[in-house]
């Protein structure tokens, strides 16, 4: 009978190798002797070292040894071990005990004179492996006992020992088995992949990948080395290669633009940083200095892909190499390897090596195939004796350099603020370690004032709160700090009062694309609009159907851009109609690209021809851009402030004839830091994680609730009004049934049948998101008769939304968090929680909130599958008062209750999220407080957050200071 061990998987990135679970492996039958095993494999143990062929340590593919397995009928889990390649068994002199020792593999000819191993699985997958006594099992196991070094020698010929820790203690007892000779489809992912990069696989070339996986190649096994990547503009590729799930991963991170020449009216500057200093000409000397302000400004002019001039544009010269090679301790340019010319001839190209998602090795362009030994920019000798710039290995700490933008704010918050006129304001101002603000010019700002009450609590900041202009224009304070030297500084912080604001509160909307992906149509969104009609979606505020990709008529050309008259045979304008014909609070929104073409490779991108595309977008009708960034032609900061432009000049344009603004969402995943920047591009928001999928946890590149909240929990000081951090389409609704949401970190499919999301989690989506005031964008099929666009062949339940997903939907409490009018992100409290760990499923969060009118909003989030208890939250620990009654609103519980001192949420069932709001009663009680603030606004009905609502609002309203409850 056929036996099978479960493998664990192999992830390899292009800067290391790593391994995780593949496939089950068979037990082969054929004895060497009658033939050739049926299946052979390689042994692995989780530092990434092989065994070749004596069983020493190898890291070279041509020495990986192949094994086979035979079991031993006698023993449960016990296994004789061919070595293939040696045509050897491998075995072991049995004895009574054994102690920690090298070279305790022997090999023999015969099986007779072969050992028995014990095989335990670890709850990874990857297994420990135990010799066997006279009596019994060993309490000891298969490891290269020391280490890898002088007593096992890479690819040496000491055999392998033996240690006492087991696998889940020692990365030397944890052993990784790969089949040999099976082919396999590796399914290829980018997100955001330029235009001009070239992925090349084993000689086969490949351009546009995207998130969707479109493309894929056929190999027994990737690894780093048999991978290439050409890119340009600035951007390297971060590869990271699944050998469990057969697919790979390119991350391209852009570390700076390049300008175009010297003499180029648009420039982009750099200060070139090492971990404790910058370069900085001084005399005759390549220098350096630790002042940020006093650092020479250099720009990157790209020669030829991935080759470029460093032009010291502060000092007037090009720093080029004289020579390829490591570097003494120098303090004179001149015996120096590295110098500097006016002449360009002169100078000579450099090249770029990732270190991390940071920082580079700068490293001659001559080099090719550079290692962690190539000589690279180092203030060799170090900077405490006065080095000047030169080479030393790319591997050591000091050739590690980031690329600053001097422009860029260097405050670790929003420095461009928004408010409508006269509203509830704060600005939260957590400050880097060892810097504190002192004070506030506020200029002609009258109504704000900085406070300290919780420099020692929680997350340890002071914040500006107040009410803001009551008249509309850009207004600017001005913060002072000290930092831990004593020195001062100043920043300025603009904020614009405006009635007109793209966005004030997050955009809520339904997406075409986890439903729908390329298969959408005038007719099909029509009947989406009657389900969004039928179940209250529109007067819950999801106002907006945004047509994602593939919505135009496929063409590279960007001057032929159109609709598909296929798809919408009445053209945009036309759905529009038919749209408002269901509600007249239907709004269109449309999608495009910051680059050539769009992520489908289907229709061109915007990028070039933003004033004409947006143009046409907006005689249509069109009242929102959705805007990715693939096939990208410049950088995110450049590519999204072209397109931010166009959007700012039409809304001037729209407020002038008394229009509603056009909201523009920037959608880079992520991946330059968006939060530090959008909104000085001209975005209202931006996505700041990958596509959303279907899961509870998820990873890095495909996150589920929990991953996705994980990587923006930390990024609550950059959101506020009309700047907000997307954390991408809900799933609710979808019910393991839709298409790219599908592809999941577990399922690593487009569409099939997964578990999908359980009720208590698409409620904690639906919590987390309206805590963290992201937009809200439904993705789910509400028609009467659902059927699979993207996830074709699939039964579908009818209908496939259920009374509990459009309770949770339609939650006005919830939604009242969401839409609140001070546009806060709720605080991660991470004293307070215990699931700290990205991607973690075990322990709790705890989120905080401020809401207008001095509420507070508080979530605690169960990240496990088993029922957790949560300690008492003191109120003092959430910026609140001491020995003050409280009045406390469960949301989901629908129930309310008088607290003082503390906050008890108990027992939170598995990935259950409780939401609170918390009104102080010693001030006012949370509705009359929305009283007070409203009872100047006339006769115009709001809900409890100060947002205008209709006369027939469902839940909490206020209409000339008088409450009612529908």
């Amino acid at each position: 009978m056929t036996h099978y061990l479960r493998l664990l998987s192999l992830v390899v990135s292009a800067m290391l190798l790593a391994v995780k679970a593949v496939a089950g492996i068979k037990v082969s039958q054929t004895l060497p002797s009658a033939g050739k095993p049926e299946h052979c494999y390689t042994m692995m143990n989780a530092n990434n070292y092989y065994c070749n062929a004596t069983t020493s340590p190898t890291q070279t593919k041509d020495n990986y040894a192949q094994f086979a397995f035979y079991a031993a009928s006698d023993k449960a889990n016990t296994y004789y071990i061919y070595n293939v390649t040696a045509s050897k068994w491998v075995s072991y002199d049995q004895a009574d005990s054994y102690g920690a020792q090298t070279g305790f593999v022997k090999m023999t000819d015969s099986k007779v004179d072969a050992a028995v191993y014990k095989f335990n699985e670890l709850s990874t997958g990857a297994y420990e492996i135990q010799p066997y006594t006279t009596t019994g099992v060993a309490a000891i196991y298969l490891n290269w006992y020391k280490g890898i070094g002088n007593d096992n020698p890479v690819n040496g010929n000491v055999t392998l020992g033996l240690w006492t820790d087991n696998g889940t203690k020692d990365k030397g007892s944890n052993w990784t088995l790969k089949e040999v000779g099976v082919q396999q489809k590796y399914t290829l992912f980018s997100d955001g992949m330029p235009s001009n990069a070239t992925v090349i696989i084993n000689g086969q070339s490949f351009t546009g990948l995207n998130a969707q996986g479109d493309q894929s190649i056929n190999a027994e096994e990737i690894l780093a080395s048999d991978i290439t990547v050409k890119v340009g503009g600035g951007y390297l590729a971060k590869v990271t290669i699944d050998n469990a799930n057969y697919q790979i991963d390119f991350k391209f991170i852009q570390y700076f633009t390049p300008t175009a020449s010297i003499d180029a009216e648009k420039q982009y500057p750099y200060i070139l940083k090492m971990p404790s200093a910058y370069i900085k000409k001084s005399g005759d000397n390549l220098a350096h200095t630790t002042s940020a302000s006093d650092a020479d400004r250099f720009v990157l002019i790209e020669a030829e892909q991935g080759k470029y001039y460093i032009y010291d544009r502060t000092a007037g010269c090009y720093i080029y190499y004289t020579n390829v090679a490591n570097g003494s301790n120098q303090t004179t340019t001149a015996n120096s390897n590295v110098k500097y010319t006016t002449d360009k001839a002169t100078a000579n190209t450099w090249q770029l090596m990732m270190l991390s998602e940071e920082t580079v090795a700068i490293i001659p362009g001559s080099v090719e195939n550079p290692t962690g030994n190539t000589p690279s920019f180092n203030f060799t000798g170090g900077i405490d004796n006065n080095a000047v710039l030169n080479l030393y290995n790319a591997n050591d700490r000091n050739s590690a350099w980031q690329f600053i933008d001097p422009s860029k704010t260097p405050m670790p918050f929003a420095t461009l603020m928004y408010a409508l006129p006269g509203a509830q304001y704060i600005h939260k101002l957590p400050t880097k370690t060892g810097e504190t603000v002192t004070s506030v010019d506020f200029g002609s700002i009258s109504t704000l004032a900085l406070h300290d009450d919780r420099v020692a609590i929680g997350n340890k900041y002071k914040y500006i709160s107040g009410t803001a202009p009551a008249e509309e224009g850009e207004y600017e304070y001005t913060l002072n700090l000290t930092n831990e030297t004593g020195d001062e500084i100043q920043s300025k912080v603009r904020l614009i009062v405006s009635s007109h604001l793209q966005s004030p509160t997050p955009m809520m909307a339904w997406l075409t694309w986890n439903w729908f992906a390329r298969a959408i149509s005038h007719d099909k969104m029509v009947e989406i609009a009657k389900g969004l009609e039928k179940y209250g979606l529109i007067e819950a505020g999801f106002n907006t159907i945004v047509l994602d990709d593939a919505w135009a008529s496929p063409t590279n050309d960007k001057a032929a851009l159109t609709y598909d008259p296929a798809k919408f045979p009445n053209g945009i304008s036309g759905l529009k109609t038919a749209l408002k014909g269901i509600n007249n609070k239907l709004k269109v929104g449309i999608y495009s690209d910051a680059g050539s073409m769009t992520c489908e490779n289907y229709q061109p991108g915007s990028y070039g021809y933003e004033a004409a595309h947006l143009a046409l977008f907006d005689s249509w009708g069109v009242d929102m851009l959705k805007y990715d960034y693939c096939n990208s032609q410049a950088g995110t900061k450049v590519s999204y402030t072209q397109m931010g432009n166009a959007v700012a000049k039409l809304n001037e344009e729209r407020q002038a004839k008394g229009e509603i603004p056009f909201v523009f969402n920037i959608c880079e995943w992520g991946k330059t830091k968006p939060w530090e920047w959008g909104a000085e591009a001209g975005g209202s928001s931006w996505r700041a994680t990958s596509d959303a999928r279907e899961d509870w946890i998820g990873n890095n590149s495909r996150p589920g609730v929990l991953g996705g909240v994980d990587e923006v929990r930390k990024l609550w000081m950059y959101a506020g009004v009309n700047r907000f951090n997307d954390l991408d389409m809900m799933c609710i609704g979808l019910h393991g049934l839709g298409g790219p949401s599908n592809n999941t970190a577990g399922h690593q499919s487009n569409g099939g049948k997964i578990t999908g999301l359980t009720d208590a989690q698409a409620r904690s989506q639906m919590s987390l998101w309206c805590m963290f005031a992201s937009p809200l964008a439904l993705t789910c099929d509400l028609r009467e008769t659902p059927k699979g666009e993207a996830n074709a062949n699939v039964q579908m339940p009818n209908p496939l939304i259920t009374d509990a997903d459009i309770a949770t939907l339609t939650n006005t409490e919830v939604l009242a968090i969401n839409q609140d009018a001070l546009g806060q992100q709720a605080e991660y409290m991470e004293a307070l929680s215990t699931g700290t760990s990205n991607y973690s499923n075990t322990g709790y969060d705890v989120y905080v909130k401020d809401l207008t009118n001095g509420r507070m909003a508080v979530s605690v989030t169960n990240r496990g599958t088993t029922a957790v208890s949560v300690p008492d939250i003191q109120l003092t620990s959430i910026y609140l008062k001491a020995d003050n009654k409280y009045t406390c609103r469960d949301i989901w519980a629908n129930t309310e209750s008088e607290i003082e001192n503390t906050l008890s949420p108990g027992t939170l069932q598995p990935c259950e999220t409780k939401v609170y709001v918390l009104t102080d009663k010693a001030t006012v009680t949370s509705l009359a407080g929305v009283t007070t603030s409203l009872a100047s606004k006339g006769s115009t009905r709001y809900d409890i957050s100060g947002r205008k609502v209709a006369e027939d609002y469902k839940g909490l309203s206020i209409k000339d200071g008088q409450k009612t409850l529908k």
